[in-house]
């Protein structure tokens, strides 16, 4: 049975820390489930939610009280393994002018397309996780989405 998941990739990156946040939605069959996965320099967690919790009006998204946007995000979670709240917010998103995929976005066949929203924008908040603060100022961020029914196990740029 194929499965089908969609995911945004955030980055936030600053002199001295770096968080990506990871929201996606997953589907077999007539099942759906939804995470949030948090990257950091040294830890990784991830928060797995119903599917009934994800919501998608075009770009942004939402996983209960966890949104997502051009304009920013905002956090609201706590699990027996984590707690995260906080707010992030995005400057001018700075979009490519062409697909990533380039002549690939035509083929039918392939397990899993790639989308840039943002090569770089500013991102400005704080993000606690765990009672650790991730804290950016005219930072560095970076917006992609993948989605298709698998995740390849091996690139090829060209």
């Amino acid at each position: 049975m194929w499965g089908y998941f969609y995911g945004w990739y955030f980055k936030c990156q600053s002199d001295t820390q770096t968080l990506a946040v990871i929201p996606a939605v997953h589907r077999t069959g007539k099942r759906q489930t939804c995470s949030i996965q948090f990257i950091t320099d040294g830890d990784v967690w991830t928060a797995e939610f119903p599917g009934n919790l994800f919501h998608r009006t075009g770009r942004d998204i939402s996983i209960g009280e966890n949104q997502f946007s051009k304009s920013g995000i905002q956090l609201n979670m706590r699990t027996p393994e984590l707690t995260v709240c906080g707010r992030l917010n995005f400057g001018p998103l700075s979009p490519l002018k062409y697909d990533i995929m380039g002549p690939f976005a035509f083929v039918p066949f392939l397990e899993c397309r790639h989308s840039v929203w943002s090569m770089k924008h500013t991102v400005d908040g704080r993000v606690c996780i765990n009672g650790h603060d991730y804290i950016f100022r005219d930072a560095c961020g970076y917006w992609e989405g993948d989605r298709g029914h698998s995740f390849p196990k091996e690139y090829a740029w060209t």
